[in-house]
Order: structure tokens, then sequence, then C-alpha cells
């Protein structure tokens, strides 16, 4: 549009939000086309917001802010994929902190492998974490100890990764060993 051999700006999308009567004025489509320009990119940011709280969708910096808050420090050898995985099960994580429900969770992320944890018990004990010839035993074990066996190779997880995740999620004053389908195959 021109007016005069200058170039007009079009006229603002913002006009379909008055009445039909104000609809063909030139002047005023063109001065609201100036809130526009300034109020749009606001507007997408406000629109976007959402993911940027998602770890899985957010922007590296928000992802750095959002790992702070949740305290998941990123590790060496660890990929993205896996890193905002372990930041969107973060609450969840800290708040099961010590426990074996947030030891399997830590690891199934960051391995892909399901560890089976099993705590002291005295005698043979099969349950939910327990796989018979991977990690069963007659023994009687010791207080304060746990195992955490892999139904894979150790090649086939970073295992410096596996002992830094057990100690981060392990109590304190706990001892522990883990084991791989090739090592429990090998002590029977």
């Amino acid at each position: 549009m021109t007016s005069n051999g200058v170039a007009l700006r079009p006229a603002s999308d913002y006009l379909r939000y008055l009445p039909a009567l104000y609809w063909e004025d030139g002047f005023l489509g063109r001065f609201l086309s100036i809130f526009e320009d300034i109020l749009t990119p606001i507007q997408v940011a406000v629109n976007g917001l959402p993911q940027q709280f998602d770890p899985a969708l957010s922007s590296s910096p928000m992802l750095e802010l959002l790992a702070g808050w949740v305290g998941a420090d990123r590790l060496d050898g660890l990929d993205e994929k896996k890193w905002r995985r372990l930041i969107k099960a973060g609450l969840v994580l800290h708040g099961s902190r010590g426990t074996k429900k947030a030891m399997r969770m830590a690891l199934e992320i960051m391995t892909g492998h399901r560890p089976f944890i099993t705590e002291y018990s005295s005698g043979l004990v099969l349950g939910e974490d327990a796989s018979l010839g991977l990690n069963t035993s007659l023994d009687s074990g010791a207080p304060l100890r746990f195992h955490v066996a892999f139904d894979c190779e150790a090649s086939d997880v970073d295992t410096a990764l596996v002992h830094t995740m057990i100690q981060r999620y392990k109590p304190a004053h706990v001892t522990y060993t883990v084991w791989y389908r090739s090592e429990a195959q090998a002590a029977r």
C-alpha cells in the first residue's frame, strides 16, 4: 500500500479485535501495527514458556537451570537424552534418595538396562529384584551391603558411570557390589 509515493505499513492483524467499523481505517491499522511489532515477540516467548520447563523440550541454557533446581549434575560420559531424563526424574530421585527405588530408577535411566538390586537377607530369597542364576545365592550375605546385578555384559554399559550413580544414590554407610551377566556365570 502506498500513499503519495511513500510505502505504508500493512494494516495490523489486531484490527480484527475491534468492531467492524474500524477495519477500514488505514491510519488505525498502521498505528496498531506498531504495537503488534512490539508485542508479537513477547507473545511468542510467553506461549513457548511451558516448553522451557519440560526437560525433554527445553533449550540448553534452560536445561542447565532446571538441572540446578533438581540437583541433577551433568556427569562425564552422559549423553544429552539420558541427562534430560535424569532431570525429569530429578525430584522423584531426590525425594527417595538412599532407597532401592531411586537406585533402580537412576541406574535404569543411565544404562538403559533394568538392574536387579538385592539387599542383605538370610538364605535364598527370590523376589522382584532377584533373577535365578544372576544374583541369587545361598550365602548369608553381609549386613549393610547390597548387590546390583545387570542382565547384560559389562561392556554394554559405562561401568564408571554405574559406580558414580550408585555412590550418588546409595545410603552413605552402606557398601555394594556390582555383577554383570558374564561375572555371575563365571562365579557358578
